[in-house]
Formats: C-alpha cells, structure tokens, sequence
C-alpha cells in the first residue's frame, strides 16, 4: 500500500510539472507541414543536421526552472509534431534570451517581434524560457546517377 502512495505522490507531481510549462512556436517558414502522429520519433539534436533541411520555426518552452531536460525535451518533440517537423536542432537549456535565440538559429531576414505575431502560443508568459530549438522539416536528398 505504501508503494501505491508513493506511485500517486509521483504522477501528482509529474502532472503538476508538466501541467506548467507551456510552448510557443515562431514559425520562419511559409510552408505548411502535416501533422506527425504521437508515434513518431522526433530527433532531438545540440547541433546541427548533416542533411539538407528547411527551417520550420524556433520553439520556445517555459516553465519551472526545475524541469528536467526529458520533460523540456517532451514539450519540443509535441510542438515539433503539430507543426510536422522531422527534427529538432540547436536544442538549448536553461537561461535562453528569446531574442538572441531567434535570431542566432533563426532567421537574419525575421526579426523577433514578427515572429510573435506569426507564433502560436502564449507570449506573455514571465522569464526566460527554459528550453528552446529549431524546427526543420528534411528536404529530399536528390540521387546523382
């Protein structure tokens, strides 16, 4: 019975954890993308990709600075999915200015406030978030013959 409570107390305070985070997207692309299904695996890198790729848009997760880097993670990868991006790159943790994030990964031409408007999301949430990255969608690689 005890480990029961134990289990409980845990789930309580994974929802509450997971129940204060929220994400915003800023999309940088023009293309629309389907939907990825929950089954589907979505990279998450530090770096960059060695494939070619289109820049879907930075996604931003806030939270609790106490998050961990798996439930940051979880955020990124279902906000990757809603737009239809095959990965995340550039993925960043903790202490990230918006601005610089955005404009370091994001795009010289697209200045952060035009990306507010063009996101989904809150934007009036307080901080920094507590994890960023880019959302890219893979481009067809062409075959030399």
């Amino acid at each position: 019975m005890n480990t029961h409570k134990h289990k409980l107390i845990f789930l309580t305070l994974m929802l509450f954890f997971v129940g204060c985070t929220s994400t915003n997207f800023a999309r940088m692309s023009m293309n629309k993308y389907p939907t990825k299904s929950e089954s589907v695996e979505i990279p998450i890198l530090s770096g960059d990709s060695d494939l070619v790729y289109e820049r879907i848009g930075v996604v931003f997760v806030y939270g609790e600075k106490t998050l961990t880097k798996e439930l940051i993670n979880d955020r990124l990868e279902d906000q990757a999915r809603k737009v239809g991006a095959d990965a995340i790159i550039f993925a960043k943790y903790r202490n990230i200015e918006p601005s610089e994030y955005f404009e370091s990964y994001g795009s010289a031409f697209v200045d952060f406030e035009w990306a507010k408007k063009q996101g989904t999301g809150s934007w009036l949430m307080k901080g920094k978030p507590v994890g960023a990255g880019l959302a890219i969608s893979y481009k067809p690689s062409k075959k030399l013959h």
